[in-house]
């Protein structure tokens, strides 16, 4: 498993041993997570691999079987208070009163936490792009614009971490846009945003780590340009991409080859032989045909790829 490089760094969210059982079934399974403090943290899995269980935990809204957790540096469940003071969060869809506005909706809530929070209700309606519509009943409201309410529910504390469950759920194209300039704002001022999404383009594009979690384990964490950079994929330049593609397509290991840009593009199936073994074979099986072979050169997968390699790869060893 890869480990975020947070060095000495202090830690938004750590996990060391997680486990949750409801009855027979074990719903987390030992899971050991390190979000740094200051980023955007992606955290991806297929549906119900533990994602929503997870944050449950780390709210204090549910009590683990065994482990321990640790959210800005103060253990939950026993400090849940102080560790929650400066917390945001959505979990699933986000709920409102739907007979008040949006405005009332965020002044029932900034209530409970003070005249602090009423003071910047109005901030927060337009960092949600909601200022326009505030004074609307929710009622009326669309999916996407709960989901910016909900947003901006979550900035009402000030939080220095957030957790966002599905936040990217109704939004169109533009929506989506919007909030992706949203969260790297809030990770510029300093802020650590915990995204958990099955959108994997748009963690791509938003996040700076992540940690893909399968059947209540954490599989795999760290830099997005760590879980995407040169794995399992090969550029190939040759004279003759087309017959290359063909030839390549049946070498052991490669899961398959096809023309693109001008060269050939790879992608490897290692199966226990080490990557340097297969590029090697590559090499020998194109100069046996004599194909000219002018560069290979490691390709970034997407986060997509990456992910259906890395599921696919635990349910057979499972």
């Amino acid at each position: 498993m890869n480990t975020p490089p947070t060095g000495g760094a202090a830690l938004a969210v750590k996990t060391t041993r997680l486990t949750k059982q409801f009855g027979e079934r074990k719903a987390l399974d030992g899971v050991d997570l390190e979000v740094p403090r200051g980023v955007a943290f992606g955290f991806l899995g297929p549906n119900g691999a533990g994602k929503t269980t997870i944050i449950r935990l780390l709210l204090g809204l549910a009590w683990p079987t065994s482990g321990s957790m640790s959210v800005l540096g103060h253990e939950v469940p026993g400090d849940r208070g102080e560790a929650l003071a400066r917390v945001g969060a959505i979990v699933e869809e986000p709920r409102f009163y739907p007979f008040l506005t949006g405005r009332e909706n965020l002044e029932v809530n900034a209530a409970a936490r003070g005249r602090a929070a009423a003071r910047r209700i109005s901030d927060v309606l337009e960092r949600g792009g909601l200022s326009a519509r505030a004074d609307e009943r929710v009622s009326g409201y669309s999916l996407g614009m709960r989901q910016r309410l909900g947003i901006a529910r979550c900035l009402l504390p000030d939080p220095d971490l957030l957790f966002l469950d599905e936040p990217m759920n109704g939004l169109d194209p533009a929506g989506m846009l919007e909030l992706r300039g949203l969260l790297r704002e809030l990770v510029e001022e300093g802020r650590t945003v915990f995204l958990s999404s099955h959108l994997l383009d748009e963690v791509q594009r938003t996040c700076d780590f992540a940690a893909i979690v399968d059947r209540g384990t954490v599989v795999t964490q760290g830099s997005i340009g760590e879980l995407t950079a040169g794995r399992g994929k090969i550029g190939v330049g040759t004279d003759d991409p087309g017959r290359a593609a063909a030839v390549l397509a049946g070498v052991h290991g490669v899961d398959r080859a096809v023309v693109k840009d001008g060269a050939v593009e790879v992608a490897l199936s290692p199966n226990g032989t080490s990557e340097r073994e297969l590029v090697t074979g590559i090499v020998r099986r194109m100069l046996d045909a004599g194909l000219a072979i002018d560069r290979i050169t490691p390709l970034e997968a997407s986060l997509e790829e990456r992910f259906l390699n890395i599921t696919r790869r635990f349910e057979d060893e499972r």
